[in-house]
């Protein structure tokens, strides 16, 4: 739902247009924008969603300059035009708009980008090829050993094989994009009776068998609209064929997946986990999570940070705000630490309010792509927090002194995905904690106590 202007040679160093608001937009938007920009959709499946508050200074200004992750404008949005009647209330509830859209330079970030290459590239090698039937494989998961056994029979008929490894947001399996991309050159490798040179599948004659692609398709959450999406990608590759791909099942998985497997997910008693708490102010989350904390360190069998106190309020928090916009940022700063330290195998304890349900979301996807996310809310009823403030902070929201107050002026959604409960009105701190630990014990993320030696 967007008129688009291709720039089929974007110079990096042509000025953006003046006077367009600019905008960091999800992966998934910039993903979309994308496809647009390599041919790879003719029309977005969808429309690009757009803070409403944003929309409304695109109306005024004229439009958007879209910018990737580093700050760099690739994309203009003229003639914004919201697709509903109106604007939500909410300033940040995103708005699906129709734009022209004009491409300033080539995307630069991703996932294996350095792998990637563009529908024309990809068309002009399978007709080099010869005229054969092209038959897409598209994979977003582990490869099963049917997926394989099928794309070899299609091979065995004379077709070309395109195996689009699909990495956009919301795709993520149980591989990364990397360690998925091994796996499906190995499967074409298998496929070919060859091996892969760079995202070629070479044979034994020289002759080209299959060509490997990662390509950033993001998930759309209606199954049907997501499937018709990857068709158009894949037509769009070259493909007059999508072959169906089963999920691979433990007992099913082929064997360069298993591989990458055992290498890419440590057992839990080495791989990093998050527990984050939530609740209202008072409630208790940062006794427990102190509490934690000095208790993994005395077991001191896992190594142990903790995001929460003056040291998150005067480095990650400083200069943030009580709205919206703010609490998220601040949620999505402790996120983004919580999930480079889990990546690498550490436990991370952190304990901020986190009102919002959408926000919480983001960081549990976040830290699940390189480890275990926990989530503990701390169930403490408000009148509870109330009797308990100390500082008398309740108070002064009620008064209208503080504004945007959690739980009095400002909303806090309970957790619908809690992975425990705990209200600090009904069980003591060391009880609750016990709860936490009991609960990583059974997820397995604390090695048995070695005997002494």
């Amino acid at each position: 739902m967007c008129d688009h202007d291709r720039v089929s040679s974007p110079h990096p160093e042509d000025p953006p247009p003046g006077g367009l608001v600019p905008w960091h937009p999800p992966r998934a938007e910039l993903e979309l924008l994308e496809l647009l920009a390599v041919g790879a959709v003719e029309d977005p499946p969808r429309p690009i969603l757009v803070p409403a508050a944003l929309v409304e200074e695109a109306v005024r200004t004229g439009g958007v300059l879209v910018e990737d992750v580093e700050g760099t404008p690739v994309v203009a949005l003229t003639d914004v035009t919201p697709v509903l009647d109106g604007l939500p209330p909410s300033g940040q509830d995103p708005v699906p708009v129709r734009a022209t859209t004009g491409f300033l330079r080539p995307f630069a970030d991703g996932p294996l980008r350095r792998h990637r290459r563009t529908p024309a590239e990809v068309r002009a090698e399978l007709a080099a090829g010869g005229e054969r039937p092209v038959v897409a494989v598209p994979v977003s998961a582990a490869l099963s050993r049917v997926a394989v056994a099928r794309a070899a029979e299609r091979a065995a008929a004379g077709a070309a094989l395109l195996w689009l490894v699909l990495v956009g947001e919301g795709r993520r399996g149980d591989l990364a994009p990397e360690p998925l991309l091994r796996a499906v050159r190995a499967g074409a490798a298998e496929v070919a009776g060859a091996q892969v040179a760079g995202g070629r599948v070479a044979g034994a004659d020289g002759a080209g068998h299959g060509i490997v692609v990662p390509v950033a398709v993001p998930a759309l959450a209606d199954p049907a609209a997501d499937a018709a999406l990857v068709e158009a990608v894949a037509t769009a590759y070259g493909a007059g064929e999508v072959l169906a791909v089963p999920p691979g099942d433990a007992d099913r998985l082929h064997r360069a997946s298993r591989r990458e497997l055992s290498r890419a997910l440590p057992p839990p008693s080495t791989r990093g986990v998050t527990v984050f708490f939530t609740g209202l102010s008072g409630s208790g989350k940062s006794t427990l999570a102190r509490g934690l904390a000095d208790r993994l360190l005395d077991d001191g069998r896992r190594r142990v940070s903790v995001l929460d106190g003056d040291g998150v309020r005067r480095l990650l928090s400083a200069g943030l705000g009580f709205g919206r916009a703010d609490r998220d940022l601040n949620i999505r700063r402790i996120g983004f630490v919580a999930a480079e330290i889990t990546r690498h195998g550490g436990i991370v304890v952190c304990a901020p309010i986190a009102p919002f349900a959408a926000v919480r979301a983001e960081v549990r996807a976040l830290v699940e792509e390189v480890g275990d996310f926990v989530l503990v809310h701390v169930s403490t009823p408000l009148a509870e927090c109330e009797r308990r403030d100390r500082k008398g902070l309740y108070a002064r929201a009620r008064q209208g002194i503080i504004p945007e107050f959690t739980g009095i002026s400002s909303p806090y959604e309970e957790p619908s995905d809690a992975d425990l409960r705990i209200d600090t009105s009904t069980i003591s701190v060391d009880e609750g904690v016990d709860r936490v630990l009991a609960l990583l014990e059974r997820g397995g993320h604390l090695p048995p106590d070695r005997p002494d030696e």
